[in-house]
């Protein structure tokens, strides 16, 4: 890991991401827990100072020989975003009506292990960044010697999740299933906590699940079940407009304080 970094702006939805949620004036929209909506530029999103960042000395301020830094454990992933949402964008998928039957609807995709583990990757670094993944990583802690002050709570969210994405990523090892959901009627909205089981350190994790809006018109459903059939491993669905609504609604419950979201504005996407 890398040390000797003092003050550093990470995020927990990458710009590589939220370049797709932006507008024709390239702008994103945040909807607030209090209903309003605050519009910003996708690089001013999910910013956390010092995120990725293990401070361990008295002062934060100051560089130290036992500082941490894992940000690059999302190369990878943010390196391979962009590709993997192209290709998943122009997967052959059903066309309507959408409201007939949902077997009608789903088409069996090829992919090889290449794509296959890159898409993991990548839905894997959101579940990772993501702020429901750090309260998570400092719980135990709090539930056992209540509120923690500032600098000792972000040195054990920081040690307790930095092998989060490695160890989450080869745990699942490239096996499971993935259902890429295209909306052509409706917008998908991201949270700053989205359906997933994945907890920090990420290596006891059974079977992970984990439904994950890329773009506002397509998510990613996946899931390593007990028992399954190997193939197909990947297939797409196209989903009604009820359907969305529901899955964004999934999204909600998730979502902490942040949500991005057009439909707040009256635009809804229409594919």
């Amino acid at each position: 890991m890398n040390k000797g970094k003092t003050t550093e702006k990470h995020h927990w939805w990458p710009e590589c991401i939220s370049k797709f949620w932006a507008d024709t004036e390239c702008g994103v929209f945040r909807l607030t827990p209090d209903g309003n909506t605050r519009r910003a530029r996708p690089h001013s999103f999910g910013n956390i100072g010092n995120g990725h960042n293990i401070k361990l000395g008295d002062n934060p301020a100051i560089s130290g020989p036992w500082d941490q830094n894992f940000e690059n454990e999302f190369g990878v992933a943010d390196s391979a975003f962009p590709h993997v949402i192209d290709w998943l964008d122009n997967l052959d998928r059903c066309g309507p009506p959408f409201e007939r039957a949902i077997a009608d609807r789903i088409l069996r995709q090829e992919a090889t292990d290449e794509q296959f583990n890159l898409m993991i990757e990548c839905i894997v670094s959101l579940a990772v960044r993501s702020p429901m993944h750090r309260e998570g990583a400092v719980a135990l802690a709090e539930d056992m010697r209540g509120e923690l002050p500032e600098r000792e709570r972000n040195q054990l969210i920081g040690l307790n999740m930095r092998h989060s994405q490695r160890n989450t990523v080869t745990r699942i090892g490239g096996r499971g299933k993935a259902m890429v959901i295209f909306s052509p009627e409706r917008e998908f909205i991201f949270g700053d906590g989205f359906f997933h089981n994945i907890h920090a350190p990420g290596q006891h994790i059974m079977h992970p699940e984990m439904l994950v809006p890329l773009t506002p018109w397509f998510a990613v459903l996946f899931v390593q079940p007990m028992m399954y059939r190997a193939d197909p491993r990947l297939v797409t669905f196209v989903a009604s407009a009820a359907e969305t609504d529901a899955l964004n609604f999934a999204v909600q419950v998730y979502a902490g304080r942040e949500i991005e979201d057009q439909r707040a504005i009256g635009t809804p996407f229409v594919g």
